[in-house]
């Protein structure tokens, strides 16, 4: 039976095409806001006398209410002129109810477990990368004498003055969005009072002007100034940019803090953050999550150095390194070239940075004497070209790939008493905790064992020890470290033991020797 319904369609299709017949649906706007309606056009193109419409209407989701419209074109159609005319067309009235949930990829309905997905009530989508179109026109015909429908996805039509016309699917959306300008914010522990400056950003989704006010809901003892601020939006799209300040009452204790932003607009509370997904290759689709700020208080000390940071393939520690105050500077082709690099006490190497900095190759040795003279460089993980290339400053192999991938593997500190793990914070098994994703990458396989000083060791279950993933080794007066632990991740996801360990490594010129 399946196969003769299939058979059937193919054949239909087959009608559709040869009579020339075509359906456009289009609306006259791409988000849809609960509570409110939107306008659509069902049109019909039959160029040839084989072809006759016989009747047409709009599916939607159950509980949305659609009606005929009386018009002659959408109103964002007014004026515009195309070659082809449609022979029919029909319009209708959308009523979204106001209980209408947004659209989301339908993976992302259900609250995620760590990272496990769960779209058990998905339906039929979960056959699919993405669930079926939220409207579609439905509009039958009579073609040779044969009764037969088309569907076609209801879409938004949009003008870009470089790409032409451009379909984007609809969405249902929120009225109001709103999102703090930072989602994470790591704060030293102190024992005095501390100011945080945030920005929380409103958004209107709406066609019309809304007025509200826009807060932060603050764990005990906290205070934000002012209370709240209100605001006044035009239609669509529109924003704003709010500006607040908390008060971190004295000795707040290490920890993870949850700061909610919200709007209040029409006696409704809006606290949902929108991600929209847009690129001219893919379709438009939006995430949501929780509009909040994550202050994450670390019992963690740092020297007072200056630092600077050759950028790799791209990465975001250099943020990282100023939430602990430190000034942070990245440094241009140019001052890798002739810049003054005593300026600085400690120099940090972003990841891949032998592959995709051609400056940073060309004037490694310049790095070098900048830790012979009594600087501090700290390279992070690279891949073999490093080595091949002979880039350390003295002799490393990366043979194969060897890192760990479970971010739970055991650390043995295999220097407890090293500065690294000393000053001016002291490090245990414990700040290896509550990492994401994995350990390392690219460790060295061998290394020469009496000029560098491996200071952990850790491998996968099942895999060969390893401790060529943080090397120390004394070049003149200066330091050298390569760790290839993945600070790229720890950091931007403020995981306190990995700020603690880097503090020390970024204190290395200040340790007592």
């Amino acid at each position: 039976i399946r196969l003769l319904e299939e058979k059937i369609l193919e054949i239909e299709s087959a009608l559709v095409l040869a009579a020339g017949v075509r359906v456009d649906a289009l609306t006259d706007t791409e988000m849809l806001v609960p509570g409110t309606t939107a306008n659509i056009a069902a049109r019909a193109y039959m160029p040839g006398a084989s072809a006759s419409l016989n009747s047409a209407q709009v599916n939607a989701p159950a509980g949305w209410r659609v009606s005929a419209a009386d018009m002659e074109s959408l109103p964002d159609e007014t004026g515009r002129r195309r070659i082809e005319r449609p022979k029919e067309q029909a319009f209708f009235q959308v009523a979204i109810p106001a209980e209408a949930n947004v659209t989301q990829p339908y993976w992302l309905e259900k609250t995620r477990e760590g990272a496990a997905y769960d779209w058990s009530t998905a339906g039929a989508a979960q056959t699919l990368p993405f669930a079926a179109p939220l409207i579609t026109a439905e509009v039958v015909f009579d073609i040779a004498g044969v009764t037969t429908a088309v569907y076609k996805e209801v879409e938004y039509r949009q003008l870009d003055r470089i790409r032409g016309e451009v379909r984007r699917r609809i969405d249902i959306v929120p009225a109001v969005s709103v999102e703090p300008a930072t989602d994470l914010l790591v704060v030293p522990e102190s024992a005095s009072a501390q100011p945080i400056q945030l920005l929380l950003n409103v958004h209107n989704n709406s066609q019309d002007s809304i007025e509200g006010s826009a807060q932060f809901a603050l764990p005990p003892g906290w205070n934000l100034e002012p209370a709240f601020t209100e605001f006044a939006l035009p239609p669509a799209p529109a924003s704003s940019t709010l500006a607040f300040e908390v008060s971190m009452p004295a000795d707040v204790q290490a920890g993870e803090y949850r700061l909610i932003g919200s709007a209040l607009v029409g006696g409704k509370r809006y606290q949902q953050a929108v991600q929209e997904i847009a690129y001219p290759h893919i379709r438009t689709h939006r995430i949501y999550s929780e509009s909040k700020t994550e202050v994450a208080v670390v019992d963690v000390e740092v020297a007072d150095v200056q630092v600077g940071y050759v950028m790799g393939s791209g990465d975001h520690v250099p943020a990282a390194l100023r939430r602990l105050g430190l000034e942070v500077s990245i440094l241009s082709d140019d001052e890798l070239t002739t810049g003054d690099l005593s300026r600085f006490d400690t120099i940090v190497v972003g990841i891949r940075a032998s592959q995709t900095r051609q400056a940073f190759v060309s004037n490694n040795e310049r790095l070098l004497e900048f830790a012979d003279e009594g600087g501090t460089l700290i390279v992070q993980y690279q891949q073999p070209d490093f080595a091949a290339q002979n880039l350390a400053p003295f002799p490393v192999a990366m043979e194969r790939n060897v890192r760990v991938v479970d971010e739970t593997a055991p650390i043995t500190i295999l220097e407890p008493d090293h500065p690294v793990f000393s000053f001016p914070n002291q490090i245990d098994a414990q700040d290896f905790e509550g990492w994401v994703q994995e350990r390392n990458n690219y460790n060295f396989s061998s290394f020469d064992r009496e000029r560098y000083v491996p200071l952990t060791e850790a491998h996968d279950e099942g895999e060969s020890p390893s401790d060529g993933a943080m090397l120390h080794a004394r070049i003149g007066s200066g330091n050298y470290v390569y760790t290839s632990y993945s600070w790229f991740r720890q950091l931007p996801a403020g995981v306190p033991g990995a700020y603690r360990i880097f503090a020390n490594l970024l204190s290395l010129p200040a340790a007592p020797q």
